[in-house]
């Protein structure tokens, strides 16, 4: 379809053949792609609907944008700049270092960001770090902060050449970034050459039933290539010699998510634990075609429903969206909002001054937001930076009290101040 798109046609977990589209959405542009002016055309868009494996019950995208569209020098995206996600990481180095070992002398990640996770399990514990990412300004940053960091994608071959260089970890880290990757075959074999034998991988990753049953449509973006279930991703870690031997469910990070830790050893135990969250998995309905498809149904229904309150409440009114992430052009196509969106607020200085890859819809600051305030009337917001709803809304009120703010999570809503 696209000369920068491939197409899935097969399972990326067990590599069964047979998926089934259960979750329909709009096309979208796949990254950022801020645009620099308004002249410019727009990015082609790209499928992002959800497909799930008949056999082992993962959900995908099958339509894959280059990973240089996504990532690389024009990924912005950095934990510095979120709070809430910084305090997650500094609980989640917590949870491992206190259920399972703090016996780390070296500690790799996958797709580090900005250095945050690797700079705070460094200071608790005094390992040795090494990140590894594909993007520049992260990198930069990280590297910035002390964190060695290796501007690079994960492969097979380049674990080797850091167990050559490097030695072997005690502890590989993937935060959501195994969600980022097409071939995560490769990425397991490439995690099980690098990581020492009884050694322990971490990962976390958008949960499923979180995004299915919340409707987090905020988490589906083409970075995040899967949705995983416990269901799918214990057998897959056991094709690789991983026992998955915690899961740890964090509710408001991202809408929902899994932190889970495998172990790296030759006898695989599946733990009672595990079992009961996979048999809760498949009374959700998560597990199966049928019932995502139903999920699907209703999901849309709903979402019509919305479409027609905001335009009942709204009328033609114009809106102000708040925070320019990556999903909002999929949240506004599917609200219908596009010729609506007046301009997107936002305070990241990568963004400020560009344009958004559909509708060349400006972004701004608040200051320019607020010198505009006079000649707008009463203003009519969305929330497009979902995962700081709360925060939002309460900049929101510190420069206007009387508003309405259409919402995306914690559910489509329009409150009224």
């Amino acid at each position: 379809m696209n000369d920068y798109m491939t197409t899935r046609d097969s399972c990326r977990l067990c590599l069964h053949n047979k998926l089934s589209k259960v979750f329909d959405l709009p096309l979208t542009p796949p990254g950022e792609q801020l645009k620099l002016t308004s002249n410019e055309n727009d990015p082609s868009l790209v499928p992002i609907d959800l497909y799930q494996c008949e056999k082992c019950g993962h959900v995908q995208v099958v339509n894959i944008p280059h990973p240089d569209t996504l990532f690389g020098s024009k990924y912005t995206f950095m934990t510095r700049g979120n709070p809430l996600l910084i305090k997650h990481f500094d609980s989640s180095v917590d949870y491992f270092l206190d259920n399972y070992t703090s016996d780390i002398n070296f500690a790799i990640e996958i797709g580090s960001n900005d250095g945050v996770f690797l700079e705070n399990i460094r200071d608790k514990i005094d390992c040795k770090v090494l990140g590894i990412d594909p993007s520049l300004e992260p990198v930069n940053v990280a590297r910035s902060y002390g964190v060695d960091t290796i501007l690079d994608y994960f492969t097979p071959e380049l674990s080797n050449d850091i167990v050559n260089s490097h030695g072997y970890p005690d502890l590989v880290i993937a935060n959501n970034v195994f969600a980022h990757m097409d071939d995560l075959r490769s990425v397991m074999k490439g995690v099980g050459l690098l990581l020492k034998n009884n050694g322990y991988f971490m990962f976390e990753v958008s949960y499923l039933k979180d995004v299915v049953e919340k409707y987090l449509i905020g988490t589906i973006i083409h970075e995040h290539l899967s949705v995983h279930s416990v269901y799918s991703l214990t057998p897959f870690l056991n094709e690789f010699g991983f026992n998955l031997v915690g899961v740890k469910h964090v509710d408001n990070i991202q809408g929902g998510a899994i932190v889970g830790v495998a172990r790296k050893e030759r006898v695989v135990n599946t733990l009672d634990e595990i079992i009961d969250i996979v048999e809760n998995e498949k009374l959700s309905g998560i597990t199966d075609v049928e019932g995502m498809q139903e999920f699907n149904r209703k999901f849309h229904n709903n979402i019509d429903n919305f479409k027609k309150l905001i335009n009942r409440k709204i009328g033609k009114t114009k809106i102000i969206g708040f925070g320019a992430a990556r999903s909002s052009p999929l949240a506004i196509d599917l609200l219908g909002l596009r010729e609506r969106i007046s301009y997107i607020i936002d305070n990241d200085p990568l963004k400020i001054g560009k344009f958004m890859p559909i509708g060349s819809i400006p972004i701004v600051d608040i200051n320019k937001h607020i010198e505009c305030m006079g000649s707008i009337g009463t203003q009519t917001y969305i929330v497009l930076g979902w995962a700081q709803t709360e925060r939002i809304i309460r900049k929101i009120l510190s420069i206007t009290e009387h508003c309405s703010i259409i919402t995306i999570y914690p559910k489509f809503e329009i409150r009224n101040y």
